[in-house]
């Protein structure tokens, strides 16, 4: 289950220690920061058009924001004991942390956006958990 490939192997020797130490439990957050580990931060005031934010090894974000409009926002499934916040901004992963430890910090000059919560956005995820409660 956990054998790497060769890809992955690559990646994971660009790392240090004890962070790919870390692949066999949280393969897909290391991986990612794998990916980009050799990318620079993003530049000084570099404003998002989109950003991601994943709690836990889940295919969707749980935070989506778009030109700083908050596009979804699901608490359904969200456990309070992750161990892991991913965040991407526009396609790169700029953001993840695993147990606690600072895996990867390309955030840089970004401009985090003052979000614009859309009342229909957010009576749309208390209903979902509400449903599913």
């Amino acid at each position: 289950m956990n054998k790497f490939s060769d890809y992955e192997l690559g990646l994971l020797a660009k790392l240090p220690l004890d962070i790919a130490a870390l692949a066999n439990e949280h393969r897909i957050d290391i991986m990612n920061a794998a990916e980009f580990w050799d990318e620079p931060p993003f530049p000084d005031n570099y404003i998002p058009e989109m950003i991601e934010i994943y709690y836990g090894n889940t295919p969707s974000p749980h935070v989506f924001i778009v030109n700083g409009e908050l596009e979804d926002y699901r608490l359904d499934d969200l456990n309070l004991n992750t161990k892991s916040i991913a965040v991407q901004i526009d396609d790169q992963w700029a953001y993840i942390q695993v147990e606690g430890q600072e895996i990867l910090n390309r955030l840089g000059g970004v401009i985090l956006p003052d979000v614009v919560i859309e009342p229909t956005a957010l009576l749309n995820s208390v209903l979902q958990v509400e449903n599913h409660g």
